[in-house]
């Protein structure tokens, strides 16, 4: 006799939320942290207390700690202020509310530990939004707004985004599960390996024309360290790089003078990111120069601006959001929410205490991923788990520029990414996933 299966169950509810994070992410940050509150809510219902305890113990206590020590830190750091502006109290009250993502990533680790994750509906869901967004910014390009009818801004077009200038970013991380779908078919397929190809393309074409210049990179950088672990895909690479050649011979948008602008700006500040960083650490780089060049090295400034303010607090760091607070206006330094870099950020608010904490955490998981890539035997759950790793790796990696680490956005993709990272590595996911 058959039997029915119910469809609104607790583990269907969180799985759907779970895989409306992409969708959320798009629709703003009031969006974003609705779904992650459901989530705690729901996932703390289902699992109770069991949610804090994860079977790998050192990420447990490591993410513990972090958390804890932010909020510490913060604490100390702003209490006595207090009576000097409603800031203080703003950051002391962030840095507890930044635990809904201490919670949101133990739930997301024990859904995986306990085979409750749907990893099928959140690639789809992935795969789905990053080729609705590609596809809306080819549209905003070709005539001017996009499906919603929101226009091209500076220059720049965002598509569902509008005045936010972040859809490359996006798309850089999310069309990821779009490919992996892909590469799920079994079999040498060259007709799968020619989509592939094209959708490469299409993503690539798409994150080069919203004026986004790191996820750019970056998404070349994955797409090299990708071909690195799957070798019998090198035929795509080869046919991606000669198409890109071809693509950017003849394309009209941006028009040819803002690309090389454009080109120019990005070279020499990356040039100057690299050779002049590290000294940022131990120096004013520039303090007997003159004022750096704003369209070349406009980044650098910003590093330099936090590498001089994590001086004033090495160990400990200023607490939550505390690099707006100590930052100064002066030769080659500047003011602003953050230092544009998450290790400048982190050793900012929380120092090198805080800064070894969440960074443990990222080499572990890079160390546990290895592990399980050379020791599975299995094509799908290799598959399976290299876009997570190439997510992670490429938001922590060191000289990159980009957004705060502590925004309601990225938090969320860090979070949830490494959290899954963490949990598919684990071994009962690993025999399930090589059976």
């Amino acid at each position: 006799m058959l039997t029915k299966q119910k469809i609104f169950t607790n583990n269907n509810l969180i799985n759907f939320l779970v895989a409306l994070i992409p969708l959320s992410l798009i629709l703003g940050n009031l969006i974003i942290n609705i779904n992650i509150i459901l989530i705690c809510t729901l996932g703390l219902l289902i699992y109770k207390l069991e949610t804090f305890q994860i079977n790998e113990k050192k990420y447990q206590y490591l993410i513990f700690a972090f958390f804890l020590y932010l909020i510490i830190i913060t604490l100390f750091k702003n209490l006595p202020n207090l009576s000097n502006g409603p800031i203080y109290k703003e950051h002391i009250i962030k840095s507890f509310f930044f635990l809904r993502f201490l919670i949101f990533f133990f739930i997301i680790n024990k859904m995986i530990e306990k085979n409750h994750f749907n990893i099928n509906l959140f690639f789809v869901s992935c795969a789905f939004l990053s080729l609705a967004v590609t596809i809306d910014i080819l549209i905003q390009v070709s005539f001017g707004k996009n499906i919603f009818g929101y226009p091209i801004t500076a220059n720049r077009p965002s598509g569902f985004f509008g005045s936010e200038n972040i859809a490359g970013g996006y798309i850089q991380k999310f069309s990821l599960f779009f490919i992996f779908l892909f590469l799920l078919f079994k079999g040498k397929n060259y007709k799968i390996h020619f989509y592939i190809l094209a959708f490469f393309a299409l993503f690539f074409t798409a994150i080069i024309l919203t004026g986004n210049r790191m996820p750019a990179l970056l998404y070349l950088f994955s797409l090299l360290i990708f071909f690195l672990f799957m070798k019998k895909y090198k035929e795509i690479l080869i046919f991606f790089l000669l198409s890109f050649v071809l693509i950017f011979s003849i394309i009209k948008y941006p028009p040819v003078n803002r690309m090389d602008v454009q080109i120019k700006t990005f070279y020499y500040g990356s040039k100057d990111i690299l050779m002049k960083s590290i000294e940022l650490f131990y120096s004013n780089a520039y303090k007997d120069e003159k004022v750096i060049n704003m369209n070349y090295n406009g980044y650098l400034i910003h590093f330099n601006s936090g590498a001089q303010v994590w001086k004033k607090n090495k160990l400990f760091g200023g607490g939550l959001k505390s690099f707006r607070l100590n930052c100064v206006y002066k030769n080659n330094q500047t003011c602003n929410t953050h230092p544009h870099n998450y290790i400048l950020e982190i050793l900012v608010d929380t120092g090198i205490i805080g800064f070894i904490l969440i960074y443990l955490i990222f080499i572990f998981s890079g160390f546990k991923f290895f592990k399980f890539y050379i020791n599975s035997t299995n094509l799908r759950s290799k598959l399976l788990i290299i876009p997570f790793f190439l997510i992670v790796f490429l938001e922590f990696f060191p000289i990159r520029s980009s957004g705060s680490f502590f925004t309601t956005n990225n938090a969320t993709v860090i979070f949830l990414v490494l959290a899954m990272l963490i949990g598919l590595t684990s071994s009962n996911l690993y025999k399930k996933l090589n059976k």
